[in-house]
């Protein structure tokens, strides 16, 4: 099943419980404007609705990721024209501004969020990334904080999403740099979580991995570890123990315990 965003510019694909969306702008390497802003919001807000998907992958058509805002954006600015993408509006989650939603509504999601990022991943393209749970990369993929160089600094969650990553030193570094880096630097740094050749392909295969897992040990699991940046460890020791407690003996549970079993026996089969 396909589905294709309100303004065009973004494409959702669901399949054995995973969700594959797609920047589709492939002529403009996926560059940002509102109407993909909202579009990417519209899918992400989809999602959360959806029990039946228990994984996500986010990459772009063709041979980019996403390049960041739209040229023509730019010229707007220098006019004084505020962007509509940085207005004001009613909160997701913490974000109210809408390129900020369009990333911050990854992080909403309470199923795994993968990034399979080629090509370029420069500015916002870049801070669409971050707000993903994990991001595979190819070696040869162009990033950077890139916004610096237009005289502006990163306003889609970047400036808190990437020192979570590779520390607040380096953030500042690539943020006031504008340096544009390799995808192998990234997994050098931690920003990138794997790096290989074919990433999209690679980010697809694992997102079929995990959504094969028990969706509602997925979703305790995240929860958990984006507790670890916030909550006191006591907080997350008695969500840990709250966990065990809901999940132990549940349907999804019992499934896992089988289908681990018949791949033992199988494997023992095979060794003898």
């Amino acid at each position: 099943m396909t589905e294709t965003a309100t303004n065009g510019n973004v494409t959702l694909t669901i399949e054995d419980r995973l969700a594959h969306v797609q920047l589709n702008r492939p002529e403009k390497l996926n560059s940002l404007t509102r109407d993909v802003f909202a579009d990417l919001v519209e899918m992400g807000q989809r999602l959360m609705t959806d029990p039946d998907v228990a994984c996500v992958v986010i990459t772009g058509a063709g041979r980019a990721f996403c390049a960041g805002l739209d040229l023509s954006a730019f010229d707007e600015m220098k006019s004084g024209e505020r962007n509509p993408a940085v207005a004001l509006g009613e909160r997701l989650g913490s974000a109210r501004a809408l390129g900020q939603k369009a990333v911050h509504v990854w992080s909403l999601l309470e199923i795994p969020v993968i990034a399979g990022v080629q090509g370029v991943a420069f500015g916002g393209g870049l801070q669409i990334a971050l707000g993903a749970d994990i991001r595979v990369m190819a070696p040869d993929t162009k990033v950077s904080m890139m916004e610096i160089n237009w005289g502006l600094a990163p306003d889609m969650g970047g400036t808190q999403l990437l020192p979570q990553l590779v520390g607040p030193s380096q953030a500042k570094y690539l943020t006031f740099t504008g340096e544009v880096i390799s995808g192998t630097r990234c997994g050098e740094i931690g920003m990138a979580d794997e790096v290989t050749e074919n990433a999209v392909d690679r980010a697809l295969e694992l997102g079929r991995e995990i959504a094969d897992k028990s969706r509602s040990a997925l979703v305790w699991a995240k929860k958990l570890i984006d507790m670890a940046a916030t909550d006191s460890l006591d907080k997350g020791f008695d969500a840990e123990q709250d966990a065990i407690a809901e999940l132990m003996g549940g349907p999804e549970q019992v499934e896992a315990v089988d289908k681990r079993m018949a791949q033992l026996q199988a494997r023992k089969k095979e060794r003898v």
